[in-house]
């Protein structure tokens, strides 16, 4: 794989060159965390970050998003703001979110293209973010999903201290690293990046052992761990907002008083939410906290292996900052198998 060295200014004058052929967008301190946002500028960012509150995944698959207006006098609208999406960069990608957005690739284009996804996800570009810095509730390694970037990239980057080895994905990554004239890295450069990435993998604190997990978690169906889990659990939600590779959405019209505008929503939904699960006439599968904490667990372990083929969980560990009561998808996996 061709690569090249770039330092700190280096990457402001990429940044500065990307940002006249797109919308560049990049991890952004916010106040204890960080978040993906806007940037013009490589001192706008923060690629020593650990995680970030929510995933990029929001760029592709927004929380909430019009889907079509409509109007009495003009009919059916679509959604402007897709049709017109420009290009997107995305600068500092890490493996955990680069894998989950490869999933959701998979899942709005197997059994139906998604057009809204699939606008914005075709005018992107990646600049993936090898991991050298572990966060405390990461566990990607025990995915196969980290700490370093392997497909789905234009360009990757590792951090080598006082420079970034940046590696070439595509014909798209080779044309804006070559606009930039960087010089080549050499065989210590690799080794250094070899050097840094053996050094997170033993950073990991939390572990998730995946062998036969599948098969355990569907023998757990009467597990006590539910029921324990059901007594604390809140059922907000908070931990599919923060996963990368939860999709579910629910779709609603929404319409004035007068019967004269409208337009159709969708948003994100959560099995965690009662009113995920209802049905016609007040009836409702999952009326229990103890059956929605279940059907999430067993969605990340078991169900979205068993119906699409990969892991319905990349190790990104945001779900265990998020929950309120503390609840460690590691130590379910771990009991459910009887660890």
């Amino acid at each position: 794989m061709e690569a090249a060295i770039m330092k700190q200014e280096d990457l402001d004058r990429f940044i500065r060159t990307a940002s006249e052929a797109y919308s560049v967008f990049g991890p952004k301190k916010k106040e204890v965390t960080h978040a993906f946002g806007e940037i013009k500028s490589a001192y706008e960012i923060d690629l020593k970050y650990r995680t970030t509150i929510l995933p990029p995944k929001k760029m592709f698959h927004p929380p909430r998003e019009t889907l079509f207006g409509f109007s009495r006098e003009n009919g059916f609208s679509a959604n402007q703001e897709t049709e017109k999406s420009g290009r997107v960069l995305l600068v500092g990608v890490h493996a955990c979110d680069l894998n989950a957005m490869l999933r959701l690739d998979k899942f709005f284009t197997e059994e139906f293209r998604d057009p809204q996804y699939l606008s914005r996800r075709e005018s992107s570009t990646i600049v993936a973010l090898n991991c050298t810095e572990i966060g405390e509730s990461c566990f990607c390694h025990s995915m196969g999903t980290g700490p370093e970037c392997s497909a789905g990239f234009d360009l990757s980057m590792t951090d080598l201290g006082d420079r970034y080895l940046v590696e070439i994905g595509t014909d798209v990554g080779h044309r804006l690293l070559h606009s930039l004239g960087l010089p080549k890295a050499n065989e210590g450069d690799l080794e250094e990046k070899r050097s840094r990435l053996a050094h997170a993998k033993e950073s990991f604190k939390k572990f998730i052992d995946i062998e036969g997990l599948a098969e355990a978690a569907a023998r757990s169906f009467d597990h006590p761990i539910w029921k324990e889990l059901g007594a604390i659990d809140l059922s907000c939600g908070s931990c599919s907002l923060v996963c990368p590779t939860c999709y579910c959405y629910d779709v609603l019209d929404r319409i004035d008083l007068q019967l004269q505008h409208g337009e159709r929503l969708r948003e994100l939904d959560s099995c965690q939410l009662l009113e995920y699960a209802s049905v016609a006439l007040g009836g409702n599968f999952r009326s229990e906290r103890k059956d929605r904490m279940r059907q999430w667990m067993l969605c990340k372990l078991r169900y979205t292996g068993q119906e699409h083929g990969f892991s319905g969980c990349v190790g990104c560990g945001r779900c265990i900052g998020a929950c309120t009561v503390h609840i460690d998808i590691t130590q379910v996996a771990a009991r459910i198998r009887g660890g």
